[in-house]
């Protein structure tokens, strides 16, 4: 099933029935929380996080004012749940294409997990504008959860740690610097409107990944065996 689908299933399942449902409380509360997210999902992607208002979140959401404020402080409590929401379906496809290579080949995972993040983001604008652009600049929370999210890949990366004679002399924050460096790419591109072409940044990325670890003959040849269109 495609990312896509996956996503219209769960937004599917928030909705309530109809008229008098007689659903317990808690199911309301979550329904109507689900719904809340998805909304802010929805317009901070089309018109941007500054521009998104209160008013614009409970219209899409189609719940009240004071529903709102039962569940969250103000908007920005809002949008650091609808982003939490686009990293984990984001990391989940991710993690998705790291597994997905059974070859044991460190460089191989490391190449089909970039991969299946930019064909990710290439193809689903909204958590390109979301998870990426609106989520960089909407305050100190949003990046702390950014920060918790990717910090999950960190150990993978640091497995080449282990394929080396000396690894040592490999800085202990050089996982960090490498998806800082990833993320300052696809931010850059993303913030251009050119998040289609994110998928041709796979062999540069294979370089900045590998390079710390195995130095720069290997990263280069690995940067050369990569395609774009695999």
């Amino acid at each position: 099933m495609k990312q896509s689908e996956k996503e219209s299933e769960i937004k599917a399942r928030s909705k309530l029935p109809s008229g008098r449902h007689g659903l317990p409380r808690d199911v309301v509360v979550r329904s109507q929380r689900e719904r809340m997210v998805e909304a802010m999902i929805r317009v901070v992607a089309e018109q941007g996080f500054a521009e998104t208002t209160v008013a614009d979140i409970i219209s899409t959401a189609g719940v009240s004012r004071a529903t709102f404020y039962e569940q969250f402080a103000d908007k920005e409590d809002c949008f650091v749940a609808a982003y939490a929401t686009v990293m984990d379906r984001m990391l989940a496809f991710v993690a998705e294409g790291f597994a997905s290579d059974n070859s044991g080949d460190w460089i191989e995972r490391l190449r089909s997990g970039i991969r299946s993040l930019l064909r990710y983001l290439a193809q689903n604008p909204v958590a390109v504008r979301v998870g990426i652009v609106e989520g960089f600049g909407a305050g100190a929370r949003a990046r702390d959860r950014y920060q918790q999210a990717v910090s999950a890949f960190f150990p993978f990366l640091d497995a080449g740690r282990e394929l080396i004679d000396n690894p040592e002399r490999v800085p202990g924050e050089s996982s960090r610097v490498i998806v800082g460096g990833i993320s300052a790419l696809i931010f850059n591109e993303a913030s251009a409107g050119n998040a289609k072409l994110l998928p041709e940044l796979l062999p540069e990325m294979i370089y900045l990944a590998v390079v710390p670890y195995m130095g720069h003959q290997t990263a280069l040849e690995a940067m050369m065996a990569t395609g774009v269109s695999e």
